[in-house]
C-alpha cells in the first residue's frame, strides 16, 4: 500500500520544459544587437516556477474514534512502526507525517504561558482554593502551588473526577500537567520549545505521544520519514480520536480538516459504526467536506469466524454510512496484517505466529489483499488529481502562453529578416500600433476590477456582520438560545450538594455547563462558520469572475485582428486561439498570498468573579436563613445552598455571554480584514494576471529586431541561424508541453 509519487516524474518533466523555455531567452540575447533584450514577465514566470512547484502540500487527514486503529493504519501505509499506537485521550495532538531526507521526529511544545492559561481555566470555581491568592495568576513553576494543587486534587470526592461516565477532562488535565512537570521542565521555555529526535533516537518521541502526562505539553508533532514510501508534497496526519471527551480537541481537529484535501475515516470491525462515529461524521457533513472522505473498515481477523461474516459487516457499515453520505467508498482490510506483512523479515516470534495463523485463513487474507489494492489505487488517483489541480494546471497554462508568445516572436522576426530595412520598420510600426489594443483591454480590466473591489468588500462586511455581530448576529443568537435554554434542575445536584458540599457542587455544575456549551459550539457553531466562510469565498470569486469573463470576448476579437494583421503582412504564425481565462482555486490563491482562516479553537475565558458572587450570594442566603430562624420560620441549609447555586449559574451564563461576545467580535474583525478582504484583493490581482498572461503572447515587442539589427549581411545570417534554432527548440517544447498536458488529463480522469 505504497503512497505512489508519480508526481515526481510530472514535476521533473515540467521543470525540464521550463528550463527549455528559459533557454530560448538566452539564445535570443545571443542574436546580434539583442544582448540586453528582456522578456519581462515571461522570464519572471520561468524563474519563479520551480519554487511554486515545491511550495504546496497535499494534506490527508486520518480520523476516527479512539482504538479504531488509525495509527496502525498509518504505520501500514508507511510500512514501518513510526507512530506510537494508543496515545492518551487527553491530548489534542495532530501527528503530521511527511517525506524527509532522514528519519526525524520534531515535537512542538506549548509555552509556559499557554500551560498556565490551560490550568487557570481548569481552576475556575475549583472547590478548594484557600491556598491561592485571588489576585495572582496560577504558575505551575512555583513549587508551593504545585504541591497545594496536588493535595487539593487528592482531597476531591471521587464522583467529581467523573463526568458523563468518563474521567472529568479538567481533572485529567490538571493531574497530567502536575505529573509531567519534572520531565519537561529542563527544556520548556517562555516561548514555544522545539525538540528533535533523529535516526536511532527517533522512537524516543514515543514516550511523549504515548504518555498523556507528557503529551499534554505538546502542541504538534511532525515526523519526517525517509523510507521513500511517502511521496513528495504529501502530508498525512493522524488526528486525535473523534470521540474525545474534550470538545476543544475536536475544534482543533476541525481546523486541520478544513484545510485537508482528503479524509480517511477509520472504523474498527470489532465495533462497527458507533454513535460517536455518526455524531462526528454528521459534523463533518455540516462542514461540507464529507464528500472528500474514504472509509476504511479496519478488520480484525480474530473477530470474524468467516469471510461471509466480514462481508456482512462490511455491507451493514456501508448501508449505515449511506444514510449520511450516499454511495460511500468503503474499503475493508486488516491494517495490522498489512503492517506485519511489510515487516515480515523483522517480526517478533509472537507476531510471526499470529501471521501464520492468519495466513491459514486464505479467503480472509485474499479479500483483505484485494481491498488493500483497491484502496491504494483509489488513494493514489485522488492524490494525483489533487496535485494536478493544485500544482501543475496553472503552470502548464502559463508555460503554454509563453511558448506561444515565443513562437510568434520567432516567426515575426524570421520574416522581418527577409525584408529590407524600410519594410521591416513598417511591419514593426504596424505591430506596435496593434499592441495598444491589447494594452487598452488590460487597462480597462484593471479599472473595472478596482471599481468592483470596494462594493464586494462592503457586501462581504455586511454578510459577516449579519452573521457574527454580538447581540444581533445569527451565530450569537444561536449561542444565546442555547445558553438561555440551559436549565439547571435541582434534582441533578441536590444529592451531590448533601454529600460533597457547596463548592464541589458549584464546580461540578459549572463544568457540566461548560462541557455542554463547548460541545454545542463544536458540533453546530463551528461547522456553520466553516460553511459561511466557504460561501463568502465563492461569492468573492464569482463576483470578480463576472467582471473579468466578458473580457474574454474582447481578447478573442483582438486576437482575430492580430492574426488578420499577420496575414496582411504575409507573416505565417500559429493562429490557434488563446485558452479561456484560467483562475486557480481559492485554495491556490490563499497559498500564493499566504492567507490563513482564523482558527476555530477558542477557549472561553472565565474569571474568579463568578466564585466571588457565588460566595456572597451564599452568605446572603445564610443571613436570611438566620433571620428566619429567629422568626421561627422553617428553612434548611441545603435550600440556601441550592439558591446560591442557581444564582451562580445566572452569573456563569452572564459572564459566558460577555466572553463569547468579546471572542466573536475579535473573530469577526479578523475574518473581515485579515482574511476575506485580502482574499478579494488577491482574486482581483489574479484575474488581472490571467488576462495579462493571455495578452502577453500577442503583445510582445515583435519589432525590436528590425530596430537593432545592423545592415551587415553577416549579422543577418547569424540572426537567421539562431532564429531557426529557436524555432526548432520552441516547436519541441510546445510538443512536450502538449504531451504532458495530455498525460495529466488522462491520469486524472474519473475511474469507471
Amino acid at each position: 500500500m505504497t503512497v505512489m509519487d508519480g508526481y515526481g516524474h510530472q514535476k521533473s518533466t515540467m521543470l525540464q520544459i521550463n528550463q527549455d523555455v528559459g533557454s530560448l531567452f538566452q539564445v535570443a540575447r545571443s542574436i546580434p544587437g539583442l544582448a540586453d533584450v528582456s522578456f519581462g514577465d515571461w522570464e519572471k514566470t520561468c524563474a519563479e516556477l520551480p519554487g511554486q512547484l515545491n511550495a504546496p502540500i497535499i494534506r490527508v487527514g486520518v480520523v476516527g474514534p479512539i482504538k479504531s486503529g488509525k495509527s496502525t493504519f498509518l504505520n501500514a501505509l508507511l510500512k514501518g512502526d513510526f507512530l506510537k499506537r494508543g496515545a492518551g485521550v487527553v491530548t489534542s495532538i495532530v501527528t503530521r507525517v511527511r517525506a524527509g531526507e532522514r528519519l526525524r521526529a520534531t515535537l512542538y511544545y506549548k509555552s509556559w504561558d499557554e500551560v498556565n492559561a490551560d490550568m487557570e481555566q481548569a481552576l475556575v470555581l475549583f472547590p478548594s482554593l484557600h491556598w491561592r491568592s485571588a489576585e495572582d495568576r496560577f504558575d505551575i513553576r512555583r513549587e508551593p502551588e504545585r504541591i497545594e494543587l496536588q493535595q487539593a486534587l487528592n482531597a476531591l470526592n471521587a464522583d467529581l473526577r467523573i463526568s458523563e461516565d468518563t474521567r472529568n477532562h479538567n481533572m485529567v488535565l490538571l493531574s497530567c500537567y502536575l505529573k509531567g512537570y519534572d520531565a519537561v521542565r529542563p527544556f520548556m521555555m517562555d516561548q514555544q520549545a522545539v525538540r528533535h529526535y533523529e535516526a536511532e533516537r527517533f522512537k524516543e518521541h514515543w514516550k511523549f505521544t504515548g504518555n498523556e502526562s507528557l503529551a499534554v505539553y505538546l502542541r504538534d508533532i511532525q515526523l519526517d520519514i525517509d523510507s521513500g514510501v511517502v511521496g513528495g508534497n504529501i502530508e498525512i496526519a493522524d488526528c486525535q480520536g473523534s470521540d474525545s471527551s474534550n470538545p476543544l480537541h475536536l475544534a482543533m481537529i476541525q481546523d486541520y480538516l478544513r484545510s485537508a484535501h482528503l479524509l480517511i475515516y477509520v472504523i474498527s470491525s470489532r465495533t462497527g459504526l458507533r454513535r460517536a462515529d455518526i455524531k462526528f461524521l454528521t459534523m463533518i457533513k455540516k462542514m461540507g467536506i464529507l464528500d472528500n472522505t474514504l472509509f476504511v473498515l479496519n478488520c480484525d481477523f480474530s473477530e470474524h469466524p468467516s469471510l461471509d461474516d466480514l462481508k456482512t459487516l462490511t455491507g451493514r457499515v456501508s448501508d449505515e454510512l449511506a444514510l449520511i453520505r450516499p454511495r460511500p467508498e468503503v474499503y475493508a482490510f486488516s491494517a495490522l496484517f498489512n503492517l506485519f506483512d511489510s515487516q515480515n523479515a523483522n517480526l517478533a516470534e509472537r507476531d510471526r505466529r499470529r501471521m501464520d495463523h492468519w495466513r491459514a485463513e486464505a479467503d480472509l487474507v485474499g479479500f483483505s489483499d484485494h481491498e488493500t489494492g483497491r484502496f491504494a489505487g483509489r488513494f493514489n488517483l485522488i492524490l494525483e488529481r489533487q496535485r494536478y489541480a493544485l500544482l501543475l494546471q496553472n503552470p502548464i497554462e502559463r508555460l503554454g502562453s509563453i511558448a506561444a508568445g515565443m513562437s510568434h516572436w520567432i516567426g515575426v522576426n524570421r520574416d522581418i529578416l527577409s525584408r529590407d530595412a524600410a519594410s521591416a520598420r513598417n511591419v514593426s510600426e504596424r505591430i506596435r500600433r496593434h499592441r495598444e489594443r491589447f494594452e487598452q483591454i488590460l487597462a480597462a480590466l484593471k479599472s473595472s476590477l478596482s471599481g468592483k473591489i470596494p462594493a464586494i468588500k462592503q457586501e462581504v462586511a455586511q454578510d459577516v456582520n449579519r452573521f457574527l455581530t454580538p447581540r444581533s448576529g445569527e451565530i450569537v443568537a444561536a449561542i444565546d438560545t442555547f445558553i438561555s435554554g440551559y436549565r439547571l434542575v435541582p434534582d441533578s445536584y441536590m444529592e451531590r450538594l448533601r454529600h460533597s458540599g457547596f463548592f464541589q457542587t458549584l464546580y461540578h455544575v459549572f463544568q457540566v455547563f461548560k462541557q455542554a456549551l463547548d460541545s454545542f459550539i463544536t458540533e453546530h457553531i463551528n461547522p456553520a462558520i466553516i460553511r459561511f466562510i466557504a460561501t463568502e469565498e465563492a461569492k468573492i470569486r464569482d463576483a470578480l469572475e463576472s467582471v473579468a469573463m466578458p473580457y474574454q470576448s474582447l481578447i478573442d476579437d483582438a486576437y482575430t485582428e492580430f492574426c488578420s494583421l499577420m496575414s496582411q503582412l504575409g507573416i505565417s504564425i500559429d493562429c490557434t486561439g488563446p485558452e479561456s481565462i484560467g483562475i486557480p482555486s481559492v485554495e491556490n490563491l490563499l497559498r500564493q498570498a499566504g492567507l490563513n482562516v482564523p482558527p476555530l479553537a477558542t477557549t472561553i475565558g472565565y474569571t474568579a468573579r463568578i466564585r466571588t458572587e457565588a460566595v456572597l450570594r451564599r452568605g446572603l442566603y445564610r443571613t436570611v436563613s438566620g433571620l428566619k430562624k429567629i422568626m421561627k420560620k422553617p428553612v434548611t441549609r441545603d435550600e440556601d445552598d441550592a439558591k446560591a447555586i442557581q444564582e451562580a449559574m445566572r452569573a456563569i451564563k452572564r459572564e459566558t455571554r460577555q466572553s463569547l461576545e468579546f471572542h466573536l467580535k475579535d473573530y469577526q474583525e479578523n475574518l473581515k480584514f485579515r482574511y476575506l478582504f485580502r482574499l478579494a484583493d488577491t482574486v482581483a490581482q489574479r484575474f488581472e494576471q490571467a488576462v495579462g498572461q493571455q495578452l502577453e503572447a500577442y503583445s510582445a515587442d515583435f519589432g525590436i529586431l528590425a530596430e537593432r539589427l545592423g545592415t551587415q549581411q553577416g549579422d543577418k545570417e547569424s540572426a537567421a541561424a539562431l532564429l531557426d534554432d529557436m524555432h526548432l527548440r520552441c516547436r519541441k517544447t510546445s510538443e512536450a508541453l502538449a504531451r504532458l498536458k495530455g498525460d495529466l488529463s488522462e491520469a486524472v480522469q474519473p475511474s469507471a
